[in-house]
């Protein structure tokens, strides 16, 4: 058999030799990391590691879902609403799930009723709903709704035929916020006058059958009512505080006189016979303030502030006045000083 001629022309006798000194030679070399096809120009070859999707949300599934928690759990606790304490001398039948109104709309909902501690006050505990928190201010009042029958009309006539109910009066927008309130025995005084109403201030020896609410009146007619009723600085008078319908504040001038006009007067003439004098049902039964100003010499109108002392009664003279006296305020300069 004829042996094959390596393709240079030469035998491949003579090529073994050589390819055995290049394994020598491949031996004694240090060994190195096998070098690309670019290790000829002298850079190597950059090698991109990829990193794996699922090592990534590891640790991003785990955080969002506790964000996620948190936004349940924050919000939770919002629709839950504000805790709220409010201190009564007395309960009044009150008890939980009773609602919390403002206006005329549920705002909250009594939780718990309870004694406090020295048990000489009920502690209610309400949870006002996320759009009233906002009521849980500085100068917000609490108190509780009950059935009131007065000759001014019916009152908490809904707590009757239901449940009782707790009333909050707002506070003043941008109040500090509070979370324990003393409660009031009553509705806190309504100011039922008109803005830019003329408030006075009556000093009386006593107070006699006059009350919040009793009716101011001018010629019988009612022109105002009693808004505070309070004793002086030196507790030696009583102070009635009195609000005039703006529309009626012009009667008012610096020597009017204001009398008490809660009793029935009784006058004994030698030749006359008796004289009895009324007034009307609702000043008799729950006093009254009447007013008049002079014909002759009308006064300047005066500003709220003003004092006038209240007569224990009505002289006979002062009923006789009839000064003109224009409601309109533009014509009341025009008016002034004419008489009747």
């Amino acid at each position: 058999m004829r042996e094959s001629t390596p393709p240079d022309g030469g035998s491949r006798a003579e090529h073994r030799p050589h390819s055995a000194e290049q394994a020598r030679l491949r031996q004694e070399q240090p060994q190195t990391l096998p070098a690309s096809s670019s290790d000829s120009d002298g850079f190597p070859d950059a090698r991109v590691v990829r990193r794996r999707a699922w090592a990534t949300w590891a640790w991003t599934a785990p955080l969002l879902a506790l964000i996620a928690i948190g936004a349940l759990v924050t919000e939770a606790v919002r629709q839950r609403g504000l805790p709220v304490t409010v201190t009564f001398a007395n309960g009044r039948g009150l008890s939980a799930d009773d609602p919390v109104n403002c206006r005329g709309v549920q705002v909250g909902v009594v939780e718990r009723v309870r004694l406090s501690d020295d048990l000489n006050a009920v502690v209610a505990h309400l949870r006002l709903y996320p759009d009233g928190e906002s009521l849980a201010a500085e100068g917000a009042q609490f108190w509780i709704v009950r059935p009131e029958v007065s000759l001014r009309g019916v009152t908490g006539l809904d707590a009757l035929l239901g449940p009782r109910y707790i009333e909050v009066a707002p506070p003043v927008p941008g109040a500090v916020r509070r979370a324990a309130f003393i409660g009031l025995e009553s509705p806190p005084r309504v100011r039922e006058h008109s803005p830019g109403a003329l408030e006075v201030i009556l000093l009386a020896a006593r107070r006699g059958s006059i009350s919040i609410g009793s009716p101011i009146t001018y010629r019988d007619l009612r022109v105002g009512s009693v808004l505070e009723i309070r004793l002086t600085d030196d507790s030696t008078r009583v102070e009635v505080v009195g609000g005039i319908e703006s529309a009626y504040a012009t009667l008012v001038r610096d020597n009017s006189r204001f009398w008490n006009a809660s009793g029935v007067g009784v006058e004994f003439g030698l030749f006359g016979g008796l004289t009895v004098r009324a007034d009307s049902l609702e000043a008799i039964l729950t006093g009254g303030i009447a007013f008049a100003t002079p014909s002759k010499k009308i006064g300047e109108q005066v500003q709220s502030g003003h004092r006038f002392d209240l007569a224990p009664e009505v002289k006979v003279e002062w009923l006789t006045w009839d000064p003109v006296l224009p409601r309109d305020p533009s014509t009341v300069a025009a008016g002034s000083g004419s008489g009747g």
